[in-house]
């Protein structure tokens, strides 16, 4: 079941608006078509055939907690829909058809925080129409040339895989499951071997702690998350997006993998259309790669205890960087280490050259998962780089926030308080 403007190529059956699959005597579920992301994207309503209003909205890539889905992917494919033809499209789904669903009914989008495919996607997974329409930015228009400008603004630069997304959507997508069963599984010397082919990347899934206890060098870690994937923890990212953020679509990629995750890595990366350039995993891993006696790199970690760490860090010559957006670098909320240069991961490959070989150099992000990332990037490119235990939220403003420019702001804002509150009390007549 497809949207009939999707513009798929392969056997499926065109959804179109009032379309219904009949559940049950108590339930249906409707098809309302809401373009703006895509041109086929459908939001797929659960409707209580008693009272015929919907209690659930399956919204996809339309309607996000916080957020709805980017107007600009689809151009790299489809030139004529730009991201304001689509924006129009969206302000067109949102206002005349999302808003109209009753206050009530839940709202559970296909992408949470951390998707490319929004901005400012909300970390809760659920929500109501009623909630977001009173707290999403993107319900807060009263003009449709107001949205657009705001919708077209701002966007981050898209994963390198999109294109390859958007034309698989099309065409179709190769099985997985035979994708998978195609993949070579190398012993440690047919891997050794495998690296020296050109355009070859090493990609390692495993946990950031065990990935700098020993990995092989050149590798990439993009760790996978615990329990198989199956959710993320505080400090898990999205390895499969940021795999296709960060690797060329083109790549020969190598994995090493926990013995338990490899079936699972590879899944992941045949998802976003990557399972074709998978040329092998590692078998039974890191620990057969030391076992054979081929050369194994580490690094230790850095533990924030508090903000003389930070000190004495800055007083060994190290240089302090920051994976986040430069929104987060710059929030005022949470703010960043003193000194810190801003790093943002989605543009790591660009600012290497604004480094330094001959400096040493200390990384973190919001939770550790991005500069987990950066670091093995760093590291693979000869820099030499560690990361901070427990990311920034948890290791550095739990620990050290006095060396942050959190508390230099907070500080600033008591002395303006102060002050005005003391210039007020100089204005004001003793008499009154």
């Amino acid at each position: 079941f497809i949207g009939q403007n999707a513009g798929a190529t392969f056997p499926h059956y065109p959804v179109m608006s009032g379309d219904v699959l009949a559940l049950s005597s108590k339930y249906e579920i409707q098809a309302l078509p809401t373009p703006g992301h895509t041109p086929g994207c459908v939001t797929w309503l659960v409707v209580d055939r008693t009272t015929h209003k919907a209690i659930k909205a399956f919204t996809g890539d339309t309607l996000f907690v916080g957020g709805i889905g980017r107007p600009d992917l689809v151009a790299s494919v489809i030139p004529d829909l730009t991201p304001e033809i689509l924006s129009h499209s969206m302000y067109d789904s949102l206002y005349n058809k999302i808003v109209k669903l009753p206050d009530k009914c839940q709202v559970l989008p296909a992408h949470g925080p951390g998707s490319p495919c929004g901005k400012g996607i909300s970390a809760d997974l659920s929500s109501t129409i009623g909630k977001e329409k009173k707290t999403n930015p993107a319900l807060q228009f009263k003009k449709e040339e107001d949205f657009i400008k705001w919708n077209t603004t701002g966007l981050d630069t898209a994963p390198q895989y999109f294109p390859n997304a958007v034309l698989s959507n099309i065409a179709g997508a190769e099985d997985v499951s035979v994708e998978v069963g195609n993949i070579q599984i190398l012993n440690a010397d047919e891997f050794e071997a495998k690296m020296a082919e050109t355009n070859t990347v090493l990609l390692d899934t495993r946990d950031a702690d065990k990935f700098a206890t020993g990995y092989v060098p050149g590798s990439i870690n993009i760790p996978l998350g615990h329990s198989n994937g199956v959710h993320l923890d505080y400090a898990d990212g999205n390895m499969a997006i940021w795999t296709g953020t960060l690797i060329p679509v083109d790549s020969n990629i190598l994995i090493v993998a926990d013995p338990a995750q490899e079936q699972e890595s590879i899944e992941r990366l045949s998802r976003i259309g990557y399972g074709a350039h998978i040329k092998g995993v590692l078998k039974f891993g890191i620990q057969a790669w030391k076992d054979s006696n081929k050369p194994v790199e580490t690094f230790e970690k850095v533990q924030v205890v508090n903000a003389q760490t930070i000190t004495e860090v800055k007083e060994q010559g190290k240089v302090f960087i920051d994976t986040r957006t430069p929104g987060e670098y710059t929030c005022p909320v949470r703010g960043h280490v003193i000194d810190a240069v801003n790093l943002p991961l989605n543009h790591i490959y660009e600012l290497l050259g604004d480094l330094d070989k001959s400096k040493k150099y200390v990384v973190y992000c919001l939770g550790g998962f991005r500069s987990a990332i950066a670091t093995s990037i760093l590291r693979s490119k000869g820099f030499d780089a560690v990361d901070i235990i427990d990311g920034y939220d948890h290791g550095v403003l739990l620990n050290a926030k006095e060396a942050t420019t959190a508390h230099v702001d907070a500080t600033k804002k008591r002395r303006r308080f102060f002050r005005k509150k003391q210039e007020k009390e100089a204005t004001v007549s003793p008499f009154v």
